[in-house]
């Protein structure tokens, strides 16, 4: 009886440490970091743009679920960019490649800034 009991004892205190040790090897990886890049547009290919910031040049390939910002629409598409537009690109680097989520137009607002707008009281004149 006393055999069994150290067995079941050892197995226990092996166990306790070792399940906490598994469960950290079994955690999620850490999701990617966003980045933001901000130029001009200089090549648009289907699936991936090129912008240029001052001399450095990047290319990013378009991510799944790729939003695009563009003025006059509630979704835009790639093909509602060209050449030349200013743009703000939030991407990921995932395997040495440049993944963007979002490209976002020089001439459109961040939602931050809309919403201060409208909490804004309209001014009135008074004489």
């Amino acid at each position: 009886m006393k055999k069994f009991l150290l067995t079941a004892a050892a197995l226990a205190i092996a166990l306790s440490v070792a399940l906490p040790v598994r469960a950290e090897d079994e955690t999620k990886p850490e999701k990617p970091k966003s980045h933001e890049y901000t130029g001009k547009i200089t090549k648009i290919d289907g699936t991936s743009v090129t912008v240029k910031k001052k001399e450095e040049e990047k290319v990013f390939s378009a991510g799944e679920k790729l939003k695009v910002v563009v003025p006059g629409k509630e979704a835009g598409e790639l093909s509602d960019l060209k050449v030349g537009d200013k743009i703000t690109v939030t991407f990921t680097e995932d395997g040495g490649k440049n993944v963007a989520s979002k490209l976002q137009h020089a001439d459109t607002k961040p939602k931050k800034e809309k919403k201060a707008e409208e909490a804004k009281p309209a001014e009135t004149k008074t004489e």
